[in-house]
């Protein structure tokens, strides 16, 4: 019986060690993650791996049999903490520098490597081994027979009390005669003693088929497992440095991110000016806005002269001509400004007469360059095609769309229709306009725009277009005041870049048809748009406030260049007005 669960016993003892030892460093592994990527603390990182390397090296000590296995190579393990530590130091470094990340890259593999040799190293001394030492049999002292397929490189780490190796003369073992009759093993007549082949033949017996442990081959295929993990990352890490800086996607990022959005060590420095580039930015070639406003960025003070401190003569000359200007102001404050002085605001667009189609409340607007007309949708799929100036109202309704969430927004062409549901579906609508009544819509065959987070119906705010072999969108996330551009190719959606809102509270955003501008309404009724070559900005509309009871939801660009903009009204009792201008 000893035999048979002597093996669990011995297993059971090499698992707790080796449960701490990768205890210990996936402990050491999770603060270098923590204090060097979320709190940038160098010193304090270095001052855990510290404790941690040295009660790994005493572990070892404690546990393995010196001289066991040959030469030492589990030592290296514990220094696989120090590789990963300075390749941590040198990923999150704050200054770019090519040599530094080529130092962290080579530092990782050493990381590496380690683990590898350390686990292979693992699985040669947890082994049984074939020839075990003869352990003198001392009263009181542990001992078993070296005959037992145990890992030699525990022996001083095991307790066992075996039956002895002789019987004193005159003794005998009834119990393991009867037992070794049951089992159809050697029985020694006369109280004589098996010999060594006899005892390792039923040791081997008691072990199976296979001549193993199954204690053994637990702990065997935890170990390969691991070895296999740690080869796995290694070529995982190496693929990402080959792709590095591509729209490939990341493999060690989120789904579809790709390797220049990823942590700031894929990013090259700011081109330009001498001075270093914080990690993280990318700059103009390779930041969040690449694409969007590059030939807007400049220094806004390069070109500024700094004069030194005003001189006393220049205070006296300031102060003489406030001198001369108070008088003059007293006076316009005595009798008022003249009425020359006096702005007169343009007077707000007045709303079309528009008779829109009983229980309709249109929430979209969109305009096409191929017709002078604009259409207004509904959150759940009702229309309505709208020409101008006859304003001849045609409704419709959009087949497909159900069931994908409600639409957020829109854009005409001359293929039709395209939409973006809260779930982050593409639909496109084919036709320039609706057919009786029907405008027929299909799920686009590509991939879902990402805006959908935790199941969650997106809430913010999405304009859409698209050009030959391209779809855009442009989204502006809720509580942030960046639009953030991204660009849908044949497999994903990757980001092309970000800019800040023009208008402080976006209300609204739409594609020009060409889809080279950005039309952002604000809340007051101001409408902006924003080039997408060089991130200028202009003002198409001023204020609105000629409009009380109703919310700014669009504005478009008819096909005469005029704009049209659409102001829902925020109870239910009133209607939506068409505005143009």
């Amino acid at each position: 019986i000893q035999m048979e669960w002597m093996p669990y016993d011995v297993y059971a003892r090499v698992c707790i060690f080796l449960a701490f030892m990768h205890l210990t460093h996936c402990w050491a592994y999770l603060q270098i993650g923590y204090l060097l990527q979320e709190v940038r603390a160098v010193f304090a990182c270095a001052i855990v791996m510290l404790p941690m390397f040295v009660l790994q090296q005493v572990i070892l000590t404690l546990d393995i049999k010196p001289g066991a296995g040959g030469l030492p190579i589990h030592r290296l393990g514990p220094f696989g903490l120090w590789f990963a530590y300075f390749a941590a130091v040198c990923e999150y470094v704050r200054w770019y520098n090519p040599l530094v990340q080529a130092i962290g890259f080579v530092l990782v593999y050493c990381a590496y490597f380690i683990h590898i040799i350390y686990t292979v190293q693992l699985l040669r001394l947890c082994r049984p081994s074939e020839e075990a030492p003869v352990i003198a049999e001392t009263p009181g002292a542990a001992w078993w027979p070296g005959e037992w397929r145990l890992p030699s490189a525990f022996s001083h780490a095991m307790w066992f009390v075996a039956p002895p190796k002789e019987l004193e003369p005159g003794l005998n073992d009834i119990t393991a005669e009867l037992r070794a009759e049951q089992r159809g093993g050697p029985v020694v007549a006369g109280g004589g003693q098996p010999t060594a082949s006899d005892k390792r033949a039923d040791v081997h017996r008691a072990l199976g088929k296979q001549g193993e442990s199954p204690a053994w081959f637990g702990v065997k295929v935890g170990l390969i497992s691991l070895l296999i993990a740690w080869i796995w990352l290694t070529f995982g890490f190496t693929i990402e440095i080959m792709n590095q800086g591509t729209s490939h996607p990341s493999l060690l990022n989120a789904p579809g991110m790709p390797n220049n959005a990823r942590d700031p060590r894929y990013r090259p420095a700011k081109p330009g000016k001498s001075e270093p580039t914080e990690v993280g930015t990318g700059g103009v070639a390779a930041g969040p806005a690449k694409g969007v406003h590059l030939g807007a960025m400049h220094r806004r003070l390069s070109d500024a002269e700094f004069v030194a401190a005003p001189t006393t003569p220049m205070r006296r000359d300031i102060a003489n001509k406030l001198r001369e200007l108070i008088p003059h102001l007293q006076e316009m404050a005595r009798l008022g400004a003249p009425e020359s002085a006096i702005l007169s605001l343009p007077p707000a667009p007045a709303a079309a007469e528009v008779q829109w189609p009983a229980m309709f409340q249109p929430q979209l607007l969109t305009c096409g360059a191929h017709a002078q007309a604009a259409v207004a949708l509904s959150r759940h799929g009702r229309g309505a095609l709208l020409a101008t100036p006859t304003m001849n109202l045609e409704s419709f309704v959009l087949h497909g769309v159900a069931g994908h969430g409600t639409i957020v927004a829109a854009s005409w062409d001359t293929e039709g229709l395209l939409l973006v549901t809260t779930t982050g579906d593409v639909f496109e609508c084919a036709g320039a306009v609706p057919t009786a009544g029907k405008w027929a819509c299909k799920l686009s065959t590509g991939p879902k725009l990402p805006i959908a987070t935790a199941g969650k119906p997106f809430t913010g705010l999405v304009a859409v277009s698209r050009a030959p072999g391209e779809v855009q969108a442009a989204v502006i996330f809720p509580g942030d005041d960046s639009v953030t551009i991204f660009a849908r190719s044949s497999s994903t959606w990757l980001p092309r870049g970000e800019v800040r809102t023009p208008a402080s509270t976006a209300a609204a955003a739409h594609f020009s048809t060409s889809g080279s501008s950005l039309l952002v309404s604000a809340a007051d009724g101001s409408v902006t748009e924003l080039q997408m070559s060089n991130g200028q900005t202009s003002e198409l509309a001023s204020a609105n406030t000629g409009h009380a009871g109703h919310a700014w939801a669009g504005a478009c660009r008819l096909a005469s260049g005029d704009l049209a903009r659409l102001a829902v009204p925020v109870e239910s009792s009133s209607q939506a007005k068409f505005i143009l201008g």
